[in-house]
């Protein structure tokens, strides 16, 4: 009895589970497959108007295209907190081989303002996605005076603009870049002088070529002339005179 009521719900349960279908399309008929083939459809639909709109409006779809491609350039060309200290620290390195005679005073001023915060802990680094910004706290991060830490009493973030220090972009510092352009010209050497001799006017080409074959010239041998010819001449020339006289002298004593 047992055994025959056993062979009966195990023969329904396999009809059960053969009605039903195999393990994939019972995985495709659940809530989850339903939901992802609702999803690759709507992405699908998407796709098929993007290509058909690019098709109709191509300027449209250019520009959009380039500027995606822009925003993805500024992103994968954004610097990092690495990155300027990098260049942070070769910039005084840099200076330091400098007189402070020569040191530009912007540049010097600059550096050594960003070398102190970074060596009090007070630079922070802030990424924007496709920029980045470097700005300083008034503590270091791990300060533990009460005035860091509270939350209540710090400084808010609308005089975020005032602390900002340098801007990130495609791959530069532009802050920084710009402030040290000229750090080996010192600015007070030249201060009292007129103002037409602090301005400077940029070289035309023929001054520019001149003055590079100027240099190439001067970069060549040195060809020593033979002087014989010209010592014998000379010193033909010093001893006529000095027969002349001679013989003058011979016939006055004759004469005598």
């Amino acid at each position: 009895m047992a055994a025959s009521w056993l062979l009966k719900r195990w023969c329904s349960t396999a009809a059960t589970e053969t009605t039903k279908g195999t393990r994939w399309q019972r995985l495709i008929n659940s809530r989850a497959g339903v939901w992802c083939r609702s999803l690759l459809s709507d992405y699908k639909e998407a796709c098929r108007e993007a290509v058909l709109g690019a098709r109709e409006r191509p300027l449209k779809a250019s520009v959009s295209l380039g500027l995606l491609g822009g925003m993805y350039a500024c992103y994968y060309t954004n610097p990092d907190d690495a990155s300027f200290e990098t260049s942070l620290l070769e910039t005084s390195n840099r200076l330091a081989l400098l007189s402070p005679w020569i040191r530009s005073g912007t540049s010097d001023g600059l550096v050594q303002t960003l070398v102190k915060l970074r060596n009090e802990g007070r630079l922070r680094y802030a990424s924007l996605g496709i920029a980045s910004l470097t700005y300083y706290t008034e503590y270091d991060s791990e300060s533990s005076l009460y005035e860091a830490r509270c939350s209540a009493i710090s400084v808010p973030w609308a005089e975020l603009p005032k602390r900002v220090l340098d801007v990130g972009f495609t791959g530069r510092w532009w802050v920084l870049d710009h402030k040290i352009m000229d750090f080996d010209i010192n600015e007070e050497e030249f201060k009292h002088l007129p103002p037409a001799l602090v301005a400077t006017v940029t070289p035309s080409p023929q001054i520019t070529g001149r003055n590079e074959r100027l240099h190439q010239e001067s970069w060549k041998a040195v060809v020593m002339e033979d002087e014989s010819d010209e010592l014998d001449g000379i010193q033909k020339a010093m001893d006529t005179p000095v027969k002349g006289i001679e013989s003058n002298t011979i016939n006055k004593a004759q004469t005598s």
